[in-house]
């Protein structure tokens, strides 16, 4: 029997501000003054409407969740180039501190999608106030992994859909953060690999999760790496209540 929740219950409301020079737009979804937000991060050339359907499933299980459009994604709402792949972590560091803002939020898990979760590993790097993160479809090492010339045509084509940094910055950015992962411990880390991913393969996600210190966890789940978000929302609950985030009561 397939469980169908009711999400009309859930608001969205429009978040911007300023950074890395630039606008940075968003949404927040919430059901209420939820102690929990997890703030969510989308792929390279993508943006928020990736992460859509996850940040709705969180609103309807008691959290709260920011999708925002990081600079350079022209998919996406928010202006302004990306101007060096650092400002990635910059982003997600105002972000949080937007997410922070919102009454009634007192914990803060940084998620992500590909580029996004290597970038939440770096914004929790920069804030130890950031109490858990979540990965989905990364893997560290990418500048060496991606020779594939079927893989590496379709991110330069996919370049075109974002205006400042260059597939290569933003590759080294990505491998800075992730080749620190042991360093998020204490702090809890969920890995989520999706068995069909033909561009993050399980075992680069596994190779990841060896590198990584406790508290730790690694998922497969039946995805792509396109809908690996979308498919991770019920590992991703279930991290949450494991880990003790609270939630609305629903």
């Amino acid at each position: 029997m397939v469980r169908l929740r009711d999400l009309t219950h859930v608001r969205v409301d429009r978040v911007e501000f300023e950074s890395g020079g630039g606008t940075v737009r968003g949404l927040y979804y919430s059901t209420g003054q939820s102690p929990t937000c997890v703030v969510l991060f989308h792929g390279y050339s993508a943006s928020k409407h990736n992460v859509d359907l996850l940040a709705f499933h969180l609103a309807a299980e008691g959290y709260s969740a920011l999708a925002i459009d990081f600079l350079g994604h022209k998919l996406g709402a928010s202006s302004g180039p990306l101007r060096e792949g650092a400002d990635l972590v910059t982003n997600a560091l105002d972000a949080v501190a937007a997410a922070l803002r919102v009454p009634g939020v007192r914990h803060i898990v940084a998620a992500g999608h590909s580029m996004g979760a290597a970038t939440a590993i770096g914004a929790a790097l920069a804030r130890q106030d950031i109490e858990a993160v979540i990965a989905m479809a990364t893997s560290s090492s990418r500048g060496r992994q991606l020779t594939d010339p079927t893989m590496l045509s379709g991110l330069r084509n996919r370049a075109g859909y974002v205006e400042g940094a260059s597939p290569d910055a933003i590759t080294e950015a990505m491998d800075s953060w992730t080749a620190r992962i042991a360093e998020i411990a204490p702090r809890p880390l969920l890995l989520i690999a999706g068995r069909r991913d033909a561009l993050v393969s399980p075992s680069a996600v596994q190779a990841l999760f060896d590198a990584a210190s406790e508290p730790k966890t690694f998922e497969i789940i039946d995805a792509n790496h396109t809908d690996c978000a979308e498919r991770s929302r019920f590992v991703v609950i279930r991290f949450l209540r494991a880990r003790g985030f609270p939630a609305l009561p629903r």
